[in-house]
């Protein structure tokens, strides 16, 4: 299904709109949607081409006869970008809205027609917040962050905050870092990323997991590592040494005499909790 580009539902306006109600109504949307204000946004440069292509024709009073007798189809299929925008100085618009001038890529944008048969996800409700009966708003993209974490928020669970200044504006989430998280691990947080442009749904904020390695502790699977160093004569005789675990509990063992260096011994519970996960303690000789 083509859809339709009326030109005075781009603006929000009618077909009686004075010169001077096209201009401010093109003023405030120019604004709003620049490419330069909405960096990376499909959308926006969609939105600011058709916007452009809208003023360019009904501020022209030979175009906007044209137009309001040929009709939005009609009119597009018999003129050109060049023909739509002959006589159009964005520049001098732009100057006197204070906007940022022109470069050659934007000049490529408002030369390039607004497609006929747009894709349906980009376009879908374009003309909300534009005509007199908006629909709802889009959705906005994911905004894609990663987040460091330490061995033990990762393995016991954490909330942490994330702050971040993005394009569409701060965001501020609170981060729940489920017990047994791993290196990778992606989270998702619903409705809690910035919006990808004026008028949209805040997008989700999609979390990467970078679990930080931890100097005395590692860990594999459900199991924690550590090391602990004996003397000769602890591991000859035998000794109940403590263990520092991943938690910062205090944790006694026995070690057996005539033990070897490289032994490693097992502690059930002391894993990943919620899991058969042990802490696994490999005795090392001290030099």
């Amino acid at each position: 299904m083509k859809l339709k580009l009326d030109y005075y539902r781009i603006l929000g306006l009618g077909p009686t709109a004075s010169p001077s109600e096209l201009k401010r109504a093109y003023r405030q949307l120019a604004v709003a949607w620049h490419p330069d204000r909405n960096p990376g946004s499909p959308l926006a440069e969609e939105r600011f081409k058709a916007i452009s292509e809208a003023y360019a024709v009904l501020s022209d009073p030979i175009k906007r006869r044209q137009y309001d007798s040929l009709g939005p189809d009609k009119f597009r299929s018999e003129f050109s970008s060049k023909d739509i925008f002959q006589g159009f100085e964005a520049a001098d618009l732009f100057k006197e809205f204070g906007l940022p001038d022109p470069d050659e890529e934007l000049k490529r944008i408002l030369t390039q027609k607004p497609s006929l048969e747009p894709d349906p996800l980009l376009w879908q409700n374009f003309f909300a917040g534009f005509g007199q009966k908006p629909g709802p708003r889009i959705r906005s993209s994911p905004l894609n962050v990663d987040l460091a974490v330490s061995l033990k928020e990762a393995v016991f669970g954490a909330e942490k905050a994330l702050a971040l200044n993005t394009p569409g504006g701060p965001v501020k989430a609170l981060v729940t870092v489920p017990s047994g998280s791993v290196n990778g691990q992606k989270l998702t947080l619903k409705g809690q990323g910035p919006p990808s442009g004026p008028g949209q749904k805040p997008g989700d904020l999609a979390v990467t997991l970078t679990v930080k390695p931890e100097r005395d502790f590692r860990r594999r699977g459900d199991d924690i590592l550590t090391d602990l160093t004996l003397t000769q004569k602890e591991l000859q005789e035998g000794c109940q040494p403590i263990v520092k675990t991943l938690d910062g509990r205090g944790l006694k063992l026995n070690v057996k005499p005539l033990t070897r260096a490289g032994t490693s011994l097992k502690a059930p519970g002391y894993g990943v909790p919620g899991t058969n996960g042990s802490l696994l303690i490999r005795l090392i000789l001290t030099k």
